[in-house]
C-alpha cells in the first residue's frame, strides 16, 4: 500500500516508520524546511539543541521502545533534577518531600490536600468524567478555596491564560499522574531523562531508517489540497497536491494520513474527504481550541535557577515559567559550556500577540524575566531569540464536554489522525508514540497493513 502522511512531527514519522516496517510504501510531507515540528533543532551558534524544551520521564515506556527500535536507547541519559516556584516575592524549592513541607505559603492543612490530590491523581481509575468538570471547581473542591487560590489559579492563569477557568480538570489529572512517576520511592526526587545530541539525533535516525525502508520525506513541501483519485483512475485513492522548490507537483497514493491540526486539513480536503474533516471534529471536540507559545531562549554563560523547572505563582505574570535546560542536560557535551533557557508564555493559538514582532514579545518576556532576575543584562546573552508555535497544545475545555472514548479506527482512503485524539494525555512524545503504535496494532486485522 502507498501511504501518504501529513505532517512531519513525531506523529507523523512514527507512523511512517511503523507502516515502513510493515512493507508499504511511504511519503512524508511536511511543510517547514526541516523535519521534527515542535521537536525540530536549533542552531544556537556555538552548539545545536532542541528548539523547545523536551524531557522523558522514566516510566515513558512507548517513546522509550521507540528510542530502541531505532537503537538509540543507549543514547539515553538520566539526571536528577529539580523544580522550583516562584511566590510571595521568594524563590521555593519544591525539589522534595522535604522541600515541600516547607513551602511557606501554604498551612500544613493545604499541604495535606494538596499531597492527597497528587496520590488521588495516580491512582483513579476513571478520569473520562473529569472532562465535564472545570479545573478550577475540581481543585478547588480537593483543595479548598486558599489552596486554589494560593497555589493553583497563579499557575492555571500563567498556563492558560483565557481558558484558565475553562480547561477541564482532565488535564491537571494527566499532568499530576505524569510527574508523579518521575519521582523515585526511595529518594522522593526528580528524575528525568534526555537523548544525547537532543531530538537532532533522533531525526537524524528517523531519517535514516526511513530512507532504508524505501520512505521519501518531501521537507519543504507544504501540501495544498488532498482530494479523491480522479474518476477513472486505474486506482481508488488520493491525490495529493503540494509545492516543491517553487514548483506545484502531485502524487497518488492509496491512504493519506493528515497529522497535523484539525481545522488545518479543512483548508486542503477536497471534496468526498471534506466530511470527514467535519466528522473529526465533532468527535475530537479538544481541537477546536490550542494554546500556542511565543517563547524567548537565552544561552547565557551563567545560571540563573537550580531547578529545571521554575513555576511562576504570579497572577499577572508575562511569562509562563523557567526552564534551564542545562540543569538537565550535561551542558560541557551538548552546549558547550553554555547555559541555556527556555521563557514561555502560552497564549491562545488565534491571540494577536502570536504576531508580534520579535522585538516586541522579547520586551515583553524580557519585562517578567527580570522581575524575578533584575539583575539580568540583555547584552550577556550569547543567544536571544523569540521560538514560536501556533499549534502546540490542544484544550480540553468543558464546553466541549463530549469527548468520544472510542479510539479511531482506519478511515480509507483519507484520515486525521493528530493530537487531539489523545484521550486523558497531556501533551508529550511518550503519549503520541503510544497512540501511533496502538493505531497501527488496533487496526492491522480490520484494515490489513501488510502488502
Amino acid at each position: 500500500m502507498r501511504v501518504g502522511i501529513v505532517g512531519g512531527g513525531i506523529l507523523g514519522l512514527t507512523l511512517g516508520f511503523r507502516l515502513g516496517r510493515l512493507g508499504h510504501k511511504v511519503e512524508i510531507f511536511e511543510a517547514a524546511p526541516e523535519i521534527g515540528g515542535l521537536a525540530g533543532p536549533q542552531d544556537y551558534g556555538p552548539f545545536v539543541w532542541d528548539r523547545f524544551y523536551h524531557c522523558i520521564l522514566p516510566q515513558d515506556g512507548k517513546l522509550i521502545g521507540l528510542l530502541r527500535d531505532l537503537d538509540l536507547d543507549e543514547n539515553l541519559r538520566w539526571t536528577q533534577t529539580g523544580t522550583g516556584y516562584y511566590g510571595g516575592g521568594r524563590f521555593h524549592s519544591m525539589s522534595s518531600n522535604a522541600d515541600f513541607l516547607r513551602f511557606p505559603l501554604l498551612s500544613l492543612i493545604d499541604k495535606a490536600r494538596l499531597g492527597a490530590i497528587v496520590l488521588y491523581a495516580s491512582k483513579l481509575p476513571d478520569p473520562y468524567p473529569l472532562y465535564r468538570v472545570t479545573a478550577r471547581d475540581w481543585l478547588t473542591k480537593l483543595c479548598g478555596r486558599r489552596g486554589y487560590e494560593v497555589f493553583w489559579r497563579p499557575l492555571l492563569k500563567a498556563k492558560f491564560g483565557p481558558f484558565h477557568d475553562q480547561v477541564a480538570a482532565v488535564f491537571i489529572w494527566a499532568t499530576l499522574k505524569r510527574l508523579y512517576g518521575a519521582r523515585s520511592a526511595t529518594t522522593a526526587r526528580e528524575k528525568l531523562g534526555y537523548v544525547s545530541g537532543g531530538y537532532r539525533h533522533v531525526l537524524v535516525r528517523f531519517r535514516d531508517r526511513l530512507a532504508a525502508l524505501g520512505a521519501v520525506i518531501h521537507d519543504g513541501a507544504p501540501v495544498s489540497a488532498i482530494e479523491p483519485a480522479p474518476a477513472g483512475a486505474a486506482a481508488a485513492g488520493c491525490e495529493i497536491a503540494f509545492e516543491k522548490r517553487g514548483e506545484r507537483r502531485t502524487t497518488r497514493v492509496d491512504q493519506v494520513f493528515f497529522t497535523g491540526p484539525t481545522r488545518l486539513a479543512r483548508g486542503v480536503a477536497k471534496g468526498a474527504f471534506l466530511p470527514v474533516v467535519e466528522r473529526a471534529e465533532r468527535t475530537y471536540p479538544t481541537g477546536s481550541s490550542y494554546l500556542g507559545v511565543a517563547c524567548l531562549v537565552l544561552a547565557l554563560k551563567r545560571s540563573l535557577i537550580p531547578y529545571y523547572l521554575l513555576n511562576i505563582g504570579l497572577d499577572d505574570t508575562e511569562l509562563t515559567g523557567v526552564v534551564e535546560m542545562t540543569n538537565l542536560i550535561d551542558r560541557q557535551v551538548e552546549t558547550k559550556g553554555h547555559h541555556l533557557i527556555y521563557l514561555p508564555k502560552y497564549l491562545d493559538s488565534a491571540d494577536e500577540r502570536m504576531n508580534d514582532p520579535d522585538d516586541a514579545l522579547t520586551t515583553t518576556l524580557e519585562r517578567g524575566l527580570t522581575r524575578l532576575f533584575p539583575d539580568y543584562k540583555p547584552a550577556e546573552a550569547v543567544y536571544r531569540k523569540i521560538h514560536r508555535a501556533r499549534f502546540v497544545q490542544p484544550l480540553p475545555l468543558v464546553r466541549d464536554a463530549q469527548v468520544s472514548e472510542s479510539f479511531p479506527t482506519l478511515e480509507a482512503p483519507f484520515q486525521v489522525l493528530n493530537t487531539s485524539m489523545l484521550a486523558c494525555a497531556t501533551l508529550n512524545n511518550n503519549d503520541v508514540v503510544g497512540f501511533v503504535d496502538r493505531f497501527v496494532n488496533e487496526n492491522g486485522a480490520r484494515f490489513p497493513l501488510t502488502s
